[in-house]
């Protein structure tokens, strides 16, 4: 995955040279993926078209986003459009696509190219009015993201963006047509990292790495060693006990792919919650319980707000940040701190 990523970055820099602009370009793309996920987060999907040179946002079947050379393509709510259009007529950093795609109508739109620059604060809150609104009616016509486009999602873009932001950014969850739910697939992660050539590993460090993806091999053995037991309620009964990452493995580099300050060793229902973002632990090593999880639900899987892990390193302490900022709920985290602070 961090190959991976090292190629999204070297793409958008190529894209858009400019730091700053890239940033800010970034920035504008990301509030309309978390707006798309308020939907749901089976709704949107995000990918880089190598072959055309640009970064896309999906919800339902339509792209409702495009970095590019050109600027920011974006759909615009064609029912809304008439309140501002004057406004964006006077706006030098808008203007209308001509082209094939300058309107969609599956759900009407009317699409162009948005070029940030200093009257950014001033514009970008109309324009975000008019893209919002129209995401949320694709998103509310679709019952998920299109089959195709959920082939086609890539988790390192959203790595990309967790890395050169800083900020929270969801991982879409989609279902069959059972309506199972379809986690991230350990097996196509390590084909993916197989697939991959890197000069610098040898056969064991990749048989390592591989191992620890599925909580086994070294990576395994490091955490029994280093936990004893449950890192939370000390249960020493190791064949029941699963080796999880704080940081996820997709978004690890090799080495902390291998760190045992990036594991933790935990009971099956504690792990699960703690894969899925329910539960996650301060740096001091207290339990922070996410608000979703409701008092009944909390009882049955025994989870109970005076947890915690029963040892705290320094050097655990980036990998927790990173899981809390990343993973877990982060309403219930600022909720929790301002408490604290």
């Amino acid at each position: 995955m961090s190959n991976d990523i090292h190629k999204v970055e070297s793409a958008l820099i190529s894209l858009i040279p400019d730091n700053k602009m890239r940033k800010l370009c970034l920035s504008v793309f990301l509030e309309a993926l978390l707006e798309a996920n308020k939907y749901g987060a089976n709704k949107w999907g995000t990918y880089y078209a190598k072959d055309k040179d640009r970064l896309r946002l999906v919800v339902g079947s339509l792209i409702v986003m495009t970095l590019h050379a050109q600027g920011i393509w974006m759909t615009l709510d064609q029912q809304l459009l008439s309140e501002e259009v004057e406004l964006l007529k006077l706006s030098n950093d808008w203007n209308w696509d001509s082209g094939r795609w300058s309107k969609y109508k599956k759900v009407p739109s009317k699409n162009g190219y948005y070029t940030p620059s200093d009257e950014h604060i001033r514009i970008w809150p109309v324009i975000r009015r008019l893209h919002f609104s129209y995401i949320g009616k694709v998103a509310n016509k679709f019952s998920q993201l299109s089959e195709a486009s959920q082939r086609t999602h890539m988790p390192q873009v959203l790595a990309y963006l967790r890395q050169t932001l800083n900020q929270y950014v969801p991982d879409p969850v989609y279902s069959d047509s059972k309506g199972m739910l379809l986690q991230y697939n350990p097996l196509r992660e390590i084909e993916q990292f197989q697939n991959t050539y890197q000069e610098d590993l040898s056969e064991t460090e990749r048989e390592a790495i591989v191992q620890s993806r599925i909580g086994q091999g070294k990576f395994r053995a490091d955490l029994i060693s280093y936990w004893n037991g449950c890192a939370v309620t000390g249960c020493q009964r190791i064949e029941l006990l699963r080796a999880s990452h704080i940081k996820p493995w997709r978004d690890s580099t090799n080495e902390e792919r291998l760190d045992v300050y990036n594991g933790l060793l935990l009971i099956p229902n504690l792990d699960v919650a703690f894969d899925n973002g329910m539960i996650s632990f301060s740096n001091d090593g207290n339990i922070i319980i996410s608000a979703p999880l409701s008092e009944g639900d909390k009882l049955k899987l025994a989870i109970y707000p005076d947890m915690q892990l029963v040892r705290i390193n320094e050097r655990h302490h980036k990998y927790l940040e990173y899981h809390r900022n990343n993973v877990f709920n982060t309403n219930i985290l600022k909720k929790h701190l301002h408490e604290k602070f």
